[in-house]
């Protein structure tokens, strides 16, 4: 069976990286002493994923990882368990059980939502329906280890629309950003799209960047949660 949990990157430890991250995990699934199941041969490793990578300094209230278990547990125990275990910083939101064979959460994330807050004044509504009306909008991000040194993003692929407002000398955008089993596109990549196309001269450095929620798609295109609709729910 397979052991989901909806967990929390909270912004006392939003700099850490994504491999500090899932190092923390891995301790504490160790030290909540779960019968997690281990891969097989020379060198057998923890069977523990997370459904998508974060960016160091993005606060979430939406990551979920999948641990693999090799004895039953109900996912209320597992996850009080696993609170205790946990370290300042990160919180059990919500925990349901599978099937081992059920498809894996990382191949199923198929978008999330976005909020940024920067120190932003000026008036952003036509460079914001400009970017809304576009058909394509191409950022050209620096690539250091690619062949070309650049990489082309097609931004309008991964966020088709933003919303804007202005308030108390912030500026507040939200949005939702595709995932693909090729990839995403970061927030902050946003930010510079929206200099170099708007001439905006937004302070990227100092946005606070929060992914609100992840989520999968139907066959329709409706978007469903992550867990089950028998998880518990705990915070």
């Amino acid at each position: 069976m397979k052991l989901r949990l909806k967990i929390t990157k909270d912004k006392s430890i939003r700099f850490i990286s994504h491999l500090e991250y899932v190092r923390t995990i891995e301790r504490a699934i160790r030290r909540a002493k779960l019968p997690a199941a281990y891969s097989e041969g020379f060198n057998p490793h923890l069977k523990f994923s997370l459904a998508s990578a974060l960016g160091v300094g993005v606060v979430s209230y939406a990551e979920f990882c999948e641990i693999e278990l090799a004895e039953p547990m109900t996912a209320e125990e597992a996850a009080e368990k696993m609170q205790k275990a946990l370290p300042r910083g990160i919180r059990i939101l919500a925990a349901d059980v599978t099937a081992t064979n059920a498809p894996a959460l990382m191949a199923e994330a198929g978008g999330a939502d976005y909020r940024v807050t920067l120190p932003y004044d000026k008036p952003v509504d036509e460079a914001v329906a400009a970017f809304n009306e576009a058909e394509s909008i191409i950022y050209a991000k620096a690539a250091p280890k690619a062949k070309t040194k650049v990489k082309e993003i097609d931004v309008k692929f991964f966020i088709p629309h933003i919303t804007a407002q202005n308030s108390g000398g912030e500026l507040v955008l939200t949005f939702s950003c595709r995932i693909t089993p090729n990839g995403s596109m970061k927030a902050v990549d946003l930010i510079n799209t929206l200099n170099q196309q708007y001439n905006l001269n937004l302070p990227a450095e100092k946005a606070d960047i929060e992914r609100l929620d992840l989520y999968k798609y139907d066959a329709f295109g409706n978007k469903l949660p992550m867990l089950g609709k028998d998880m518990v729910v705990l915070g």
